[in-house]
């Protein structure tokens, strides 16, 4: 049976309508799609605006905090903008927020680890979109250089020159010229990091540079003031560190106080780098001064005006050694070492008609082997070997702050004894302070920056009981690290430890002169080795780092290598030595960098006074006010 036509007509119709229901369909989600996609783009760029605007702030807050447009308050937090325009973003308002990091020492002072502060920024557009941005800065410290120099020139304005294939393994500034020496061969210097000035490196070219390129007429960093030292006392004087010499005497390079750095194995598991096994003891001389000013620097004597002491020849005593108190032959019996008898307390032979003959026993010590000499206050110039709190010239001081263990208790010197761990003094923050001048020596366990009002004389090897990170830089909060700060002048002593002496010949007259001999008891001689980052306001360099007028090239007095791991910052460069032709008077100087200052640097140690960028976060807008983020922080 055929079918109907009609039935047919029907069936297309309907096809017709579903065909139409699906082309609709697909222009509708089309639409749908292409309108979604330009709604999602809009906010994409509405969020990339107020992201980069965020990120701006940040980054104009702390361009104006370098250039000291603004600064950071000491207390709660600062605004920068409020609710501002931002002009090369129309319909985009901005905020910005400064507030210090940490308690308030690390903002009026460097802080223990630096000087730190947060900037926080809030964006927003016309749709009610916001962003907002934090940054935590931190201010570099001065510690982050291997050699900084305020004026290119010594203090006597003599130019100083990178010269003879000098080598900086830190970054290096000046906001002077360098001069480097245009000599051959080259390179006359090689800088292993970043080198800047303030204004040019003069004959730039007959240098090395290993880091990145050179960067000159870069802005100015400003000196901390002798402010500087009124804050960090008062972080001393908290944790009751604060030492005043009761005796000054002498000319600016003596000091009758002296601090030595004790490291002792507590737990007795071979080591030193236990968090309770760091002490320093501070020896100070009495006002009779009986074995002269120099006693506790172990300074050569000025020796007594009599005339069995003048040798033919001669109208003054000149063998001021063999008068010391500080040198004598040393006795081992066990683990003691002692001098039964110094220099000084060795008689001469009376009724004697000759120099030679008067001063055979204390020359037969002077040639002795096992001759030595001592810091003032040093228990092996006692006649047992064991520490004595007081001798004829002085005597230690009493702890008087913090505790130590029962094991630092029982040891003769335990009462003498001055805690470097906050866990044994909870006010101790990093710092000691003397009110004058002072003499450092010894192994530091610990962070510590020792500061004073003037000067600051290293006496003999002051080292770190872990050695510094002098090329890997894998450094921890904790690890040993040393800063000096002086008011004026930082010294490398000339004394009977650090420099060579002599004495008259064996003739009849006494008169010439032996070799010269040593007479440091320390394994690293003719070396001596400071592990610190230094700044002196004035200077650093070598005692009587010149000849006397007069004396021969052949005379001149080498007194070894100083080798620094650390830093050298001053506002003139120091002097260590003079030469003529080969002959060297003073001290050479070796210098490597400590690249544990960097991420770690000494305690409160001044700081640049330019902001770096940490890290960035995203902050939560819900909620968000300033004085609820800032509260507490």
């Amino acid at each position: 049976m055929a079918s109907s036509p009609r039935g047919r007509r029907g069936y297309a119709l309907l096809l017709v309508l579903l065909v139409t229901v699906v082309a609709v369909t697909l222009a509708l989600a089309s639409a749908t799609q292409a309108t979604t996609g330009r709604i999602i783009q809009n906010g994409s760029e509405r969020t990339s605006r107020l992201d980069d605007a965020a990120l701006s702030g940040l980054e104009l807050a702390r361009d104006r905090l370098n250039a000291r447009q603004d600064s950071v308050p000491a207390e709660g937090f600062g605004t920068l903008e409020s609710d501002v325009t931002i002009t090369d973003q129309p319909g985009l308002r901005r905020s910005t927020w400064v507030s210090r990091l940490g308690n308030t020492d690390s903002l009026t002072n460097a802080g223990e680890y630096g000087v730190q502060s947060e900037i926080v920024t809030r964006v927003s557009d016309g749709f009610g979109n916001v962003a907002i941005r934090r940054s935590e800065v931190f201010q570099e410290s001065f510690a982050r250089y291997a050699s900084f120099s305020n004026v290119g020139r010594g203090a006597d304005g003599a130019t100083l020159w990178w010269a003879l294939g000098a080598q900086a393994q830190g970054p290096v500034h000046s906001n002077d010229t360098i001069y480097v020496w245009s000599g051959m061969p080259r390179p006359q210097a090689v800088f292993h990091d970043q080198v800047t000035t303030a204004r040019i490196i003069l004959n730039r070219t007959a240098a090395e540079y290993r880091g990145d390129p050179p960067r000159e007429r870069v802005a100015a960093i400003p000196l901390p003031t002798t402010a500087a030292l009124d804050r960090v006392k008062s972080i001393a004087n908290r944790a009751g560190y604060v030492f005043t010499p009761t005796l000054t005497v002498g000319d600016s390079a003596n000091a009758t106080m002296r601090i030595e750095f004790v490291a002792i194995d507590v737990n007795g598991d071979g080591n030193t780098t236990g968090a309770d096994e760091g002490y320093f003891r501070v020896y100070q001389q009495t006002s009779t001064t009986p074995y002269g000013d120099g006693y506790a620097m172990g300074a050569v004597p000025v020796p007594p005006v009599a005339p069995e002491f003048i040798p033919g020849g001669a109208t003054t005593v000149v063998d001021s050694l063999l008068f010391s108190p500080n040198c004598g032959v040393v006795t081992t019996v066990g683990a003691l070492q002692y001098v039964t008898q110094t220099f000084r307390s060795i008689p001469p032979v009376a009724g004697t008609a000759n120099y030679r003959a008067r001063m055979i026993n204390k020359q037969t010590a002077f040639d002795n082997v096992n001759a030595r000499c001592f810091l003032g206050g040093d228990a092996r110039l006692s006649p047992t070997g064991v520490f004595q709190p007081t001798d004829s010239a002085g005597g230690w001081m009493l702890r008087t702050a913090g505790t130590v263990p029962d094991a630092v208790a029982a040891r003769a010197d335990g009462a003498y004894l001055w805690p470097l761990s906050p866990a044994l003094n909870p006010d101790f923050r990093g710092v000691i302070f003397a009110e004058g001048r002072v003499a450092v020596s010894g192994v530091v366990r610990g962070r510590v920056t020792i500061a004073a009002r003037t000067n600051i004389m290293i006496a003999h090897d002051l080292v770190q009981a872990t050695s510094p990170a002098t090329t890997t830089g894998n450094c921890r909060a904790d690890d040993d690290i040393v800063g000096l700060f002086a008011g004026r002048y930082i010294l490398y002593s000339d004394n009977s430890l650090q420099a060579p002496q002599r004495r008259r010949d064996n003739s009849t007259t006494g008169a010439a002169w032996l070799a010269r001999k040593d007479f440091d008891h320390s394994p690293r001689r003719p070396d001596m080795a400071v592990h610190a980052a230094m700044m002196a306001l004035h200077t650093y360099g070598a005692e009587r780092p010149n000849p006397p007028a007069g004396l021969p090239a052949a005379q001149f007095v080498n007194r070894g290598t100083v080798r620094v791991i650390g830093g050298l910052i001053s506002n003139f460069i120091g002097q260590t030595g003079a030469m003529s032709g080969t002959s060297l008077h003073g001290v050479n100087e070796d210098l490597s960098f400590n690249r544990c200052a960097l991420p770690f640097p000494p305690p409160y140690f001044p700081t640049t006074g330019r902001w770096s960028r940490s890290q960035i976060f995203e902050v939560n807008p819900v909620g968000f006010t300033p004085s609820g983020w800032f509260s507490g922080r």
